[in-house]
């Protein structure tokens, strides 16, 4: 049997769709960001010249996901920063829901020529689902 992609799109009218899989939740919030690195960069690698720490706190799991993938739009809009790798991302539970810790590298986005603009995440069809030891991650981008 074939292995399963780390992500992959699907079919939708106007925006971009993503499903993305991981053995473990990290992994799978980890593969949907690097999704939405492929869908703003057009799959250009992308250098690891700087370093950032991200630390997140949302009520769930789909809030969670919302505000981590919302995080390198804010990057890339103020700081010029894109993504290239993702490193060390741990998801714990604390007193109000769940804090997202990840280490994440990249370069500044000037040295690139981008073709595709992500103007939001969504919850559009939005869904975090485990089966079988495997998590699957559903969300929708408005381009």
């Amino acid at each position: 049997m074939k292995n399963k992609p780390a992500f992959e799109f699907l079919s939708h009218t106007a925006d971009i769709k993503i499903r993305a899989y991981g053995k473990t939740l990290e992994e799978a919030f980890k593969n949907s960001a690097l999704a939405l690195k492929e869908v703003m960069s057009n799959n250009a690698k992308i250098a690891q010249k700087s370093k950032r720490k991200i630390e997140i706190e949302s009520e769930n799991k789909e809030s969670l996901l919302y505000d981590f993938l919302e995080q390198f739009l804010y990057l890339f809009d103020a700081e010029s920063f894109i993504l290239s790798k993702i490193e060390n991302l741990s998801i714990e539970k604390s007193k109000t829901g769940l804090i997202l810790k990840a280490e994440v590298t990249g370069d500044n986005s000037r040295n690139y020529k981008f073709t595709n603009d992500v103007k939001a995440i969504t919850y559009n069809e939005m869904s975090i689902k485990e089966h079988k030891n495997e998590f699957t991650i559903t969300f929708v981008l408005d381009v």
